[in-house]
């Protein structure tokens, strides 16, 4: 089990704009039988059947719309936030990466179930107190782990695209955007 995302990871592309939500569950088909929450709960998404993306929301600058995409066959659990810490790429000493707080209470079930071919969304505000533009920071990637039971080696590393870092927040994961959003508002609890 990792405890925070490293460098180390692959590189991934942070261009383009975040697409709609994808909240439809799917129907009954032959492949069905292990695209449900139960089997996802017993089975733990493997890394090399997701594809994790990073992308700046149009509507605050602010935010990055973390998206992760199960390419597999059969449905897996995440837990229940990716673990992000954010960081300077040029820095070996990772003791001032950045971890957003997440929200408080959490329980449940035991993993966050995604289908075959569909995606779980998360948001991340970098400063959610600010507009986007401030000092400098020396900041320049989002390493980005998609499940807490991963090896760092998983972790893959997105450019920060400019701006500044407050408080960031980050949400839980979600079936659609919009949910996403209102997940990472309330994020009031650190990470641990």
């Amino acid at each position: 089990m990792s405890s925070a995302p490293t460098r180390g990871g692959s590189s991934g592309s942070a261009s383009g704009t975040a697409s709609g939500p994808n909240t439809a569950k799917p129907s009954g088909s032959a492949s069905s039988a292990h695209n449900d929450d139960s089997y996802a709960y017993t089975h733990l998404c493997d890394p090399s059947k997701l594809t994790v993306q990073v992308t700046r929301m149009t509507d605050i600058p602010t935010r990055r719309l973390i998206t992760v995409r199960n390419n597999g066959s059969t449905s897996c659990g995440l837990s229940y936030y990716p673990l992000v810490a954010i960081g300077n790429s040029q820095s070996a000493d990772q003791s001032k990466d950045v971890r957003p707080l997440i929200p408080g209470g959490l329980g449940g079930p035991p993993a966050y179930p995604v289908y075959a071919g569909r995606t779980a969304y998360a948001v991340l505000d970098l400063n959610p107190g600010g507009s986007g533009s401030g000092p400098a920071t020396t900041l320049t990637e989002i390493n980005v782990l998609a499940s807490q039971n991963m090896p760092n080696a998983a972790t893959q590393n997105f450019p920060l695209g400019g701006g500044s870092v407050g408080t960031p927040k980050l949400g839980l994961y979600e079936a659609g955007v919009a949910d996403a959003v209102a997940s990472m508002q309330g994020a009031n609890t650190r990470q641990q």
